[in-house]
């Protein structure tokens, strides 16, 4: 709970201090000052010192304050004096009956964005403790000396973190929610919670706002859906570098990572990871390419210890060194073959690429065509009568018929015929890509292969005609090319090992993340919910009726699931009001905000303050049920403020024998900030 006891604005001049002293009381208060004489003016000092200047729909100002309390301010002759300094003290307490005065600078020397906080009334500070706090600046809502950290603790509030429009988490600013409590004059009569900042880009903040006051379940539901959420994009983010290390891997060796989808699946199994590498025409796992190089080498370094005559090693050297020139041959006609499939392939992606941006600007077309229903506009068009509007000549009788009768397909479905024909390329176009892809992989290792072919060529033909030594060096050449070549397959199956067991630690948590979100209740609202709006719907009904709501029956006003405020058969009321119906609307939405209170555990402060609440010329038996109304929905507990420059005669009237306060300032004695 929070109560305002008693607020001061004082201004510094040179021939002494200005300002106003105003002492509140709980329950019913009415503030009664004539227009432009400083009514905004206390009402706006209450949310500076609060620190939701922010909230008041004045972002692009940074005081919401008069000139009075920034530049110069009259005296009692009418002479303006500059004002060399302006402050505003205000005094509140809460439920637990602890008092404190929180001072804020308005013009001064003082540094911006910091409140001096008294444990005590206004009376007390010069004796009482003091604690500088800070606002508006990281923190504030979460440290020791945050200003918000320290109001939510006096009110009672635990702030809880919600998501954000950019994918974080941040605390929810009590900024947010204060026009839930509290209407400005010139902005926040135009809707429900109209000024509520959007600057801290919190998501959907006017729901989470009423979620808050109303203490609703559904905000930590909506707190787990996505942490949920973001857990499994983190899972799905490191699921894909995974693959992409695979993927380099495999580059390594002339191969491809087979059997991981770009993204967690149920369905996958870890074992079936794999790289794969065309040798011989033919995709072939890399663990069998390794265990066939062993057993090449080991035959190899068998033979080498067989063979004691080198002119029969000079003879298969031969052999040898015409074999491998005509795998060269081989090699250079089937990479040919490959460059020849990859142009071909290349010149069908760009055409599937102009398909579908042809499509793309089809569909928008479309899209734009159901938009406007341009379509029925041809209705009068000359095009009926086969006239050219142009030239007034007919139209040949081979021309598509545009009467209404052809048997033409419609804007719907020629739409719906290209969303096909798109989702058709672009599933030509991926295969497209894919097969190119994996053509320019074969066409990498082809390569690959004709130079070591003709680079073991060259030297198998120097073993010929050269010293024994250059045999030996040949077969060391070769003894050492098939080991690396061992090493570099142990290289890429380590690599699947190693993938294997991330992605199954990723896959096992993935799944425990979906298990945790199908248990979330598909509807969020909890039961305890569901009374509280059902409840919160019956106050504001009975409200509209009192408060004579005529735009249509009250009885058919329901509080929307979805956003939580007034709708009609699912529409935003403000289609179906007018501008005083309107404002009933929010009379009756804001204190039903805190009748709910009473009967329900809620955060709402107990705490509604009106800035001039008879808008659009409500009608008086209007404003007089307004009145009577804020009286009993604070005569046992909270506080009602309402500033109005309504005749004092009238208002005695209405309120009768109701519990009220009301402080008059008469019009007689000039503007409410005057010499203290």
């Amino acid at each position: 709970m929070l109560e305002i006891k008693r607020l001061k604005i004082i201004a510094n001049t040179s021939a002494g201090e200005y300002g106003v002293d105003i002492p509140f009381n709980r329950g019913l208060f009415i503030l009664r000052v004539e227009n432009s004489h400083g009514k905004s003016t206390c009402m706006n000092a209450i949310a500076y010192a609060l620190g939701m200047e922010k909230a008041l729909g004045l972002a692009e100002v940074k005081l919401p304050f008069p000139p009075s309390l920034t530049k110069e301010i009259e005296d009692e002759n009418g002479i303006e004096m500059p004002v060399m300094s302006s402050l505003v003290f205000l005094e509140i307490s809460n439920e637990r009956g602890d008092t404190s005065t929180i001072k804020r600078q308005i013009l001064g020397p003082a540094e911006d964005n910091t409140a001096h906080v008294y444990q005590g009334t206004i009376d007390e500070i010069l004796s009482a403790p003091s604690q500088k706090l800070f606002l508006h600046r990281e923190g504030d809502t979460t440290r020791d000396l945050g200003f918000y950290h320290w109001l939510s603790r006096f009110i009672g509030w635990e702030l809880p973190t919600v998501p954000t429009i950019d994918g974080r988490e941040a605390p929810l600013y009590p900024a947010v929610f204060f026009p839930t409590w509290f209407v400005e004059q010139k902005k926040g009569w135009s809707s429900i919670q109209a000024t509520t900042p959007l600057f801290f880009k919190i998501k959907e903040a006017k729901r989470r706002a009423i979620e808050f006051i109303l203490s609703l379940e559904t905000n930590a539901i909506v707190k787990k859906k996505f942490a949920i959420k973001t857990a499994i994009d983190d899972i799905t983010y490191s699921w894909k570098i995974c693959k992409k290390n695979l993927s380099l891997s495999a580059a390594r060796v002339g191969g491809e990572a087979t059997g991981i989808p770009d993204s967690p699946e149920i369905t996958f199994d870890p074992y079936k990871l794999d790289i794969a590498v065309k040798f011989k025409d033919k995709w072939r796992s890399i663990q069998f390419l390794k265990s066939e190089t062993e057993a090449e080498l080991d035959l190899f370094l068998r033979e080498l210890k067989s063979k004691d005559n080198l002119k029969n090693q000079h003879k298969a050297s031969l052999e040898e060194a015409e074999s491998r020139r005509a795998r060269i041959r081989e090699l250079n006609f089937i990479a040919t073959s490959i460059e020849a499939d990859i142009s071909y392939l290349s010149q069908q992606i760009n055409s599937t690429t102009i398909r579908l941006e042809r499509l793309k600007e089809d569909r928008r077309k479309y899209e734009d065509l159901i938009k406007i229903g341009t379509l029925g506009a041809l209705k009068d068009s000359l095009l009926l009568t086969q006239s050219c509007p142009t030239c007034s000549q007919g139209i040949s009788e081979n021309l598509v018929n545009l009467n209404d009768k052809s048997p033409i397909m419609s804007t719907d479905e020629s739409l719906n015929y290209i969303k096909e024909q798109s989702k058709v390329v672009e599933s030509i176009k991926d295969g497209l890509d894919n097969e190119r892809r994996l053509k320019e992989v074969e066409l990498a290792k082809t390569n690959d292969q004709i130079l070591g072919i003709y680079n073991e060529t060259l030297r198998l033909e120097q073993t010929v005609l050269s010293p024994e030594d250059l045999q030996l060096e040949e077969n060391l050449r070769k003894k050492i090319n098939l080991e690396n070549l061992i090493e570099s397959y142990k290289e890429g199956i380590s690599a699947i090992l190693q993938a294997r067991l991330e992605l199954d630690k990723h896959m096992k948590n993935y799944k425990r993340l979906v298990d945790s979100r199908k248990k979330l209740p598909q509807n969020i609202l909890s039961l305890r919910d569901s009374e509280k709006l059902i409840s919160l719907r019956n106050h504001v009904v009975d409200l509209l009726e009192k408060f004579g709501f005529s735009s249509f029956k009250p009885e058919l006003i329901q509080i929307s699931e979805e956003t939580y405020l007034p709708t009609r058969e699912g529409f935003d009321l403000g289609f179906d009001t007018s501008a005083s119906d309107g404002i009933r609307i929010i009379w009756s939405y804001l204190i039903g905000l805190m009748q709910i209170s009473k009967y329900y555990n809620t955060n709402h402060p107990k705490l509604i303050i009106f800035d001039e609440p008879r808008q659009q010329e409500a009608k008086k038996v209007s404003f007089t049920q307004l009145l009577k109304e804020s009286a009993i929905a604070c005569h046992e507990q909270g506080q009602i403020i309402l500033a109005t420059s309504e005749d004092e005669g009238s208002l005695l009237a209405a309120l009768g024998d109701a519990k009220y306060t009301l402080l008059s300032y008469p019009a007689s004695d000039g503007k409410i900030l005057r010499r203290l």
